[in-house]
């Protein structure tokens, strides 16, 4: 008797363990997905692939990840190594994504508007490093109604002086920007009205703060 118990605990957890679904619809129109890569939200890396070493997952096509209940992020790249990302994905049931190509870039599933909150959305905003020497270390960019700049959009990354910088946000709303560079100097753009069409920003040393 203790034997069945056990193994129907030991069922229980299993099914607790594996409570989330989430299937992946290529629906890109014909661009073929690489690589797809599920990550707890509170990991700092993205991890293996999660698709098999020789699958790839064709436009039209679909597959299927059961996942551990958790909160995600979601990352896939498609032949041309462009990503669609989404952040914050609760996966404690079934989550369907049907993949388009609106979805190329960042999008934040969850969360609202706080301090720390970053606004992600598939929008791109490119900043052109034009100080003619200085290297950006962090860019900052949220809605200008926000009371916190939220995340580093540069995350480990630097944009060298020459060189640009994409991320992506919700547009249709006016948006304050900060860099800030090696010296510590930083470049503020307040009330930035971004449109469907991005934004593309040079940053020189005339907008130093």
């Amino acid at each position: 008797m203790k034997k069945v118990i056990l193994l129907l605990a030991a069922i229980g957890l299993l099914t607790s363990l594996s409570a989330g679904t989430v299937e992946i619809i290529n629906d890109t129109g014909g661009y073929d997905i690489y690589y797809i890569h599920i990550s707890p939200s509170s990991s700092d890396s993205w991890g293996s692939d999660w698709l098999d070493e020789s699958e790839i997952l064709s436009s039209g096509n679909s597959v299927s990840f059961s996942v551990n209940d958790n909160v995600y992020d979601i990352k896939l790249v498609d032949e041309d190594e462009d990503e669609y990302i989404r952040y914050g994905v609760d996966l404690s049931g079934y989550y369907e994504w049907y993949v388009t190509l609106d979805d190329l870039g960042e999008y934040y599933v969850s969360g609202g508007s706080g301090d720390d909150d970053t606004v992600y959305g598939n929008t791109p905003v490119t900043i052109y490093n034009d100080t003619g020497g200085y290297d950006i270390y962090y860019i900052h960019a949220n809605p200008s109604d926000y009371s916190g700049w939220g995340d580093d959009r540069l995350g480990s990354e630097i944009l060298y002086s020459g060189d640009e910088f994409t991320f992506y946000v919700d547009y249709g709303d006016y948006y304050d920007i900060q860099c800030e560079d090696e010296d510590g100097d930083t470049y503020t753009f307040w009330e930035i009205w971004i449109d469907s069409d991005g934004l593309y920003l040079p940053v020189d040393l005339g907008d130093l703060d």
